[in-house]
């Protein structure tokens, strides 16, 4: 899939496939160098109005205010919104309250200037007080600028709520370019953690009958092809390589709004970040960014897929397993403990279908036994750990959770506990369910 251009304004693919679900995209997309300059007339082909509220945080309001006020004051009423924080922006209650302290009734719409909890406050509020927003990107570090789920943070708890995507996004290169490898590294990770969703959205496909769009499966594999063939130009953040990135993450979340939900992107990898992030506020300690978790994590994800298709079931027993499964009530006392008192109670209710039914169990057992030959060659483009890692050096990121102070504990936890975290379907469910999860998590984390 070849991507196009018109003066910078991206042509967003069609489908090509026979779905007929697909959700309708409209969005002005436009990526180049030194474009930020058009900002005011890119708005204007698409938005009516004079009165804005812009949103962003210190840091970027003092690398670049002085630019972009400026461009948009020529011709809006501009009126500013940077959260009052001492330490990291989080998007919560607190941060969501000095936005819509700053809103006026009379505003026609919203810029969001930064990157992802920038943007996830931005979409949150233009969704409930029903007004359009510019997303103006400013790092290649996370997939869900095009996104309508917001993902917000209440008391550490980790939700996602319904949001809005935006009518233009406006991504200056030259200004991405000065991303900090952080974050760099972090956009990678995002991208490269499709490789679990779509070995799991392939899995229940298979497992579940659940629907599947080969082309949003197709724009994954071209995401991951972006990001893996210029590992070096993103390396050295060229315009090429910063620009490549960009398109990756773009593309998976095209991916996300085609398909309604975030099933081509996000599976048991994403969990184990939110998990890790929740975990580490409730502890007062500081967290990897997401990108950051979701790229370390997807290593994890890797070789849990490679312990169970490498694992011999010739001898297993379904009656057996079944017999020695945990009641509900252990399970719902396992969740309350890994995710405690404030936030394990929210899981257990989010989470209506769980735990399944013996005879539920049972039916997905006997499916993945009969259909287990089919399911390795389905899953033979999965890459190892080392094959990831690879590119994680080039860039300079971590490749173990103890790089991203995330302690063994901690991880087994995740390992374990983060597929409860919602009930998309995932292989760490399938091998809970077949028994053998403390099994492989175990062997998988000996030597951390």
């Amino acid at each position: 899939m070849k991507l196009y251009y018109d003066n910078n304004k991206l042509k967003i693919p069609q489908a090509t496939c026979s779905c007929t679900h697909h959700q309708e995209i409209n969005s002005d997309i436009y990526i180049g160098s030194g474009i930020l300059k058009n900002l005011s007339s890119y708005i204007s082909k698409r938005i009516t109005g004079k009165k804005c509220l812009l949103i962003t945080d210190n840091n970027l309001f003092t690398l670049y205010g002085k630019q972009i006020l400026p461009l948009l004051s020529k011709k809006y009423d501009v009126k500013l919104a940077i959260p009052s924080i001492s330490g990291h922006l989080q998007p919560n209650q607190y941060a969501l309250g000095d936005i819509l302290m700053e809103l006026d009734s009379d505003c026609d719409f919203l810029i969001a200037f930064g990157s992802g909890t920038i943007n996830d406050l931005t979409r949150y509020v233009a969704f409930n007080c029903n007004l359009p927003f510019v997303s103006v990107g400013t790092a290649p570090s996370m997939d869900g600028y095009l996104s309508v789920v917001a993902p917000m943070l209440k008391d550490d708890l980790k939700i996602n709520k319904p949001a809005k995507y935006p009518e233009v996004c406006v991504f200056d290169i030259d200004i991405m370019r000065k991303a900090p490898d952080e974050m760099i590294f972090a956009g990678f990770g995002d991208v490269i953690g499709k490789y679990i969703a779509k070995a799991d959205w392939i899995l229940g496909s298979i497992i579940n009958d659940e629907r599947i769009c080969p082309f949003c499966i197709d724009i994954i594999d071209e995401a991951i092809s972006l990001c893996e063939t210029n590992i070096i130009e993103i390396k050295n953040k060229t315009k090429k390589g910063v620009k490549s990135l960009l398109e990756a993450l773009l593309l998976t979340g095209l991916a996300m709004l085609l398909n309604g939900d975030s099933r081509p992107a996000a599976s048991n990898e994403h969990n184990m970040g939110h998990f890790i992030e929740m975990k580490k506020l409730i502890a007062k300690q500081p967290h990897p960014s997401h990108g950051e978790a979701v790229g370390v994590t997807t290593l994890y994800c890797l070789d849990l897929y490679h312990e169970f298709l490498n694992y011999d079931f010739t001898s297993f027993s379904i009656s057996e397993t079944i017999t020695n499964q945990q009641s509900p009530l252990q399970r719902e006392q396992a969740i309350l403990k890994a995710y405690g008192p404030k936030i394990g109670p929210s899981i257990i209710k989010n989470n209506v279908d769980e735990p399944i039914t013996l005879t539920e169990q049972e039916r997905r057992i006997s499916i993945f036994l009969k259909e287990y030959n089919t399911i390795k060659d389905k899953l033979l483009f999965l890459p190892t750990r080392n094959e990831v890692s690879k590119y994680y050096n080039e860039l300079n990121g971590a490749t173990t959770a103890k790089e991203l102070s995330i302690d063994k504990a901690l991880l087994k936890d995740a390992l374990l506990y983060a597929k409860d975290y919602r009930s998309r379907y995932t292989v760490f469910k399938l091998v809970d369910e077949l028994g053998i999860l403390n099994k492989f998590v175990n062997h998988m984390v000996q030597y951390e």
